[in-house]
């Protein structure tokens, strides 16, 4: 988490160095970057990675991160659940059709309903208080649902719990993005989504040993899982910071720079980073005047707020058509497909593929100022249309009833752990942040309980649709998302906007640009000198 510099190397998250000197007493580095001033700012502050303010700044950010757990309990429970005997005899369902499509939809849909008030909780009580609200519905429909002994109840139950996902799912990434220090903010943005799968292993994990169980409890007792993350952080939001973003927009100026003293510093005291960032909020962040909560007009005023909504809109539908979907709800189908019969080693390789695309989401996060969004994305899109062809290629071969061909069909296993682990390095970690990102201070809130609703109507093909298209196509539905994947691909090259390596606010400029999406691949040539200063070299050099 170091972003240590010293006088020979500069290599940090936006720069491209070349090593350089004037005379032997100077030495010098060449770098090409995003943001000059943001480059000599992080290198006078030196910001520790391993100090006690850091650790602080950990603790807090994984307050937020258990929201993302929440979030990752619910779509991998559901898969392993939707396989169990015991909850389709008890329920009365199929593994695929239409009534199994009703139950994943209808947690869809208290999304979308959640996501309408998402945006005007988060701005009206703060960040935390959105985080709060959301964890109190995650809670009741939770309960609600592990008690259920009607289908009436149980949906009643999954639809409370998608109205709270989508509160604290608006609230929790806008509150990480906006209190992490700029140079970290794509790491420890990115680690937000990635811990989805810190609900989603214990919860796949969970599944293996209930299964066993004879009765009702063992689908029951993993759903009870679910209320852990959202007690923690309803007992430990207060004790929190809020976002210093949202209390410069209510005109609490000095709390927000000492909370920015506090976490974005070594030592307590001021800094060029945090200068930079006051000087960047006061110029950008007006004092906030309420809207009606119904008015979202002001996200689409204007073309720099158009293309930012665009950014949005195609994380937003990238990331759900991208065939994740058939993994998040129907891994258990996906593997009957490719010849795995038996519901408990489908659960067991539930299991597993949690674990590895665990590790794809958090290598990705890891990496996030290294390779930044947009070439991530577009090469990231095209390579899942290759893996899921090869799914589709493997399944239609190795998948069929009495085939005998074990390696065949391992090798079909094997594809569909590669595309989640291709998907989760690619997708999961900027699914929240990117979205953050491309909203400015006044369009954020609401922005991203935009991008739950958008998501989530994207997502119903990964519900109702997918339910109906497996059971009718098998394998051969596998082929919608190919499609989607190359189409995607080049919708990120052409439209997506570089966001790392710049300061959420200097990205105004990027977006006031004719074509942001050319403008944000332009790096600044400047020479970082030994004293800390930076002289630029050479202007829009294209990256």
């Amino acid at each position: 988490m170091s972003s240590h510099h010293d006088e020979k190397s500069f290599d940090n998250d936006d720069s491209d160095v070349k090593s350089g000197s004037d005379n032997a007493q100077a030495p010098v580095a060449i770098a090409e970057v995003y943001n000059p001033a943001l480059k000599a700012a992080i290198v006078k502050s030196d910001l520790k990675g391993f100090s006690r303010r850091s650790f602080m700044l950990y603790f807090v950010v994984m307050i937020g991160f258990l929201n993302a757990v929440s979030s990752g309990f619910d779509g991998s429970l559901m898969s392993g659940i939707n396989a169990m005997p015991q909850y389709l005899h008890y329920f009365d369902y199929i593994s695929v059709g239409k009534s199994t499509g009703i139950v994943f939809m209808i947690y869809v849909s208290g999304n979308c309903a959640g996501a309408l008030i998402a945006g005007p909780a988060t701005e009206v009580y703060g960040r935390r208080g959105g985080m709060f609200l959301g964890g109190l519905f995650i809670l009741v429909g939770s309960a609600v649902s592990v008690s259920a002994h009607s289908r009436g109840a149980f949906l009643a139950g999954r639809f409370i719990l998608g109205f709270g996902i989508a509160i604290s799912t608006t609230a929790a990434p806008t509150w990480v993005t906006e209190i992490a220090p700029p140079q970290w903010r794509g790491r420890l943005g990115a680690m937000y989504n990635s811990c989805f799968f810190i609900g989603s292993i214990p919860a796949t994990g969970s599944m293996v040993g209930t299964e066993l169980l004879n009765s009702t409890w063992a689908w029951r007792l993993p759903l009870i899982l679910q209320i852990g993350p959202p007690i923690i952080v309803m007992t430990c939001v207060w004790f929190c910071p809020e976002s210093p973003r949202w209390l410069i927009s209510r005109g609490r100026t000095e709390e927000a720079r000492q909370i920015l003293i506090d976490y974005h510093s070594n030592d307590g005291q001021t800094n060029a980073v945090i200068e930079l960032e006051m000087a960047e909020f006061q110029e950008q962040i007006a004092v906030k005047r309420e809207a009606p909560f119904w008015d979202y007009s002001a996200l689409f005023s204007s073309p720099n707020r158009r293309w930012r909504m665009l950014c949005l809109a195609l994380m937003c539908v990238n990331g759900q058509l991208a065939g994740n979907g058939l993994i998040t709800y129907f891994l258990t189908v996906m593997m009957k497909n490719a010849g795995v019969t038996s519901s408990h080693t489908q659960l067991v390789y539930n299991f597993a593929n949690s674990i590895l695309s665990a590790f794809g989401a958090f290598s990705g996060a890891a990496l996030t100022d290294r390779i930044g969004r947009r070439r991530r994305l577009w090469i990231g899109s095209f390579v899942l249309a290759c893996l899921l062809a090869t799914v589709a290629a493997l399944s239609s071969k190795y998948g069929e009833a009495g085939n005998t061909d074990v390696q065949g069909a391992n090798a079909s296993i094997a594809f569909i752990f590669l595309f989640g682990i291709v998907y989760a390095f690619t997708y999961t970690p900027l699914q929240a942040l990117y979205c953050a990102e491309v909203m400015s201070q006044d369009m954020r809130a609401k922005g991203m309980a935009v991008h739950i609703l958008i998501s989530n109507i994207a997502g119903f093909i990964n519900t109702f649709a997918n339910s109906v298209g497996l059971g009718n196509l098998g394998w051969r539905y596998y082929f919608v998302f190919v499609a989607w994947d190359v189409v995607a691909s080049a919708l990120w090259y052409f439209l997506g906007v570089e966001t790392h390596g710049r300061t959420l606010e200097e990205l105004d400029v990027i977006f006031d640009a004719p074509w942001p999406a050319r403008a944000s691949t332009q790096k600044v040539a400047v020479k970082l000198n030994a004293n800390g200063s930076v002289d630029v070299l050479e202007e829009k050099l294209r990256a």
